[in-house]
């Protein structure tokens, strides 16, 4: 009985570890909320948002003009690294129309990552990854912004059979794929 004893000590300490060092990475966030499409979510703020130091920050889901906007995005899973003709991307869409796309490198979010901030608008401790003319150029009233956070992976097809006038050619199909990482939404208000 006393070696089921230990074995039960020893589990319950192994659990507590285990659920220690994943909050401590930060893998545990109770800020991370996975999308049903199984993509991370993104939270927003007027101030800048530390990680591990989110309830600090100025949340908030509606802005106004000359607000600053922060944004930090949780990963689906952690960051891979991108190899041959993939790349990241930051996708703004405002009021359902693509706005603007940022791309990234390894460089700009290392491999591992489980997430990552954003400067979205009138930042001024470092500069902001979207213009202010994609903000200014809006017309008065309420706007829904979306931002978005993914990858395009290279994949293989197939291939297809492509009429070319006097012949009949076998195409291969290599084309880019979008994967989300990251995708959530927030209000612009310009007077």
């Amino acid at each position: 009985m006393q070696t089921f004893g230990k074995f039960i000590l020893l589990a319950c300490a192994l659990l507590v570890f285990s659920r220690a060092a994943s909050t401590a990475s930060g893998a545990d966030s109770k800020y991370k909320v996975l999308n049903k499409d199984g993509s991370g979510n993104i939270i927003f703020a007027s101030t800048n948002i530390v990680k591990g130091e989110e309830d600090k920050a100025e949340l908030k889901t509606s802005f106004q003009e000359g607000e600053t906007i922060y944004a930090r995005a949780y990963f689906s899973a952690p960051m891979v690294k991108l190899s041959g003709e993939e790349e990241g991307f930051m996708d703004l869409w405002i009021d359902g129309k693509h706005a603007k796309r940022l791309s990234f490198t390894n460089d700009d979010i290392a491999p591992g990552k489980d997430q990552t901030l954003i400067y979205v608008y009138k930042t001024t401790d470092y500069a902001p990854d979207f213009s202010d003319s994609l903000f200014s150029d809006l017309d008065a009233g309420a706007h829904k912004l979306r931002l978005i956070v993914g990858v395009t992976k290279f994949v293989r097809e197939g291939a297809s059979l492509r009429d070319q006038g006097d012949k009949i050619a076998i195409v291969k199909d290599d084309v880019h794929k979008a994967v989300y990482l990251s995708d959530s939404t927030f209000t612009f208000l310009k007077k």
